[in-house]
């Protein structure tokens, strides 16, 4: 738009330059040279000529002025979407890191319950072995004082 806006401004100037140059006087026709040529006009064509070449000239300066406006309109949009993609970016990284985070915490406290889990039937497992060693030994007392007590009572009725 800007390119096809610059297009118009130069022709409309050039063609005007032109017809300045080439128009003398108005009540006999108006004779150029273009292009190695001659071109008899009369003056209305000229007047004609030159309104075309003014609207020209100003439509190729509405062109370019909404050209260049479109241009400054979506460098700001995309400069906007940036800011936005950046904060959109920066608010996700902060959601995954409490997410991780979070999650973290949440391994910890089950690491922490599963090893109390496990100490507590580590303690419960050497209670166990502590009872079952108390009642061996208990037993084997005990089988020791019924085998003294039958050694005594063998010995004894033998004595008899």
């Amino acid at each position: 738009m800007v390119l096809l806006g610059v297009v118009l401004v130069v022709l409309a100037l050039g063609v005007g330059a032109l017809l300045v140059l080439g128009a003398v006087r108005l009540d006999d026709p108006v004779v150029m040279n273009v292009l190695g040529g001659q071109v008899e006009l009369p003056p209305i064509v000229f007047l004609v000529t030159g309104m075309v070449v003014i609207s020209l000239f100003w439509l190729g300066w509405v062109v370019l002025r909404s050209g260049l406006k479109r241009g400054h309109r979506r460098r700001v949009q995309a400069r906007e979407a940036d800011r936005t993609a950046q904060e959109e970016r920066a608010a996700e990284q902060k959601r995954l890191k409490e997410e991780v985070d979070a999650r973290e915490r949440q391994l910890a406290e089950e690491r922490r319950r599963h090893e109390e889990e496990a100490a507590a039937l580590r303690r419960e497992a050497d209670e166990r072995v502590a009872e079952q060693h108390v009642a061996t030994e208990t037993a084997r007392r005990r089988a020791e004082v019924a085998e003294t007590r039958t050694d005594g009572t063998t010995t004894d009725v033998r004595r008899d």
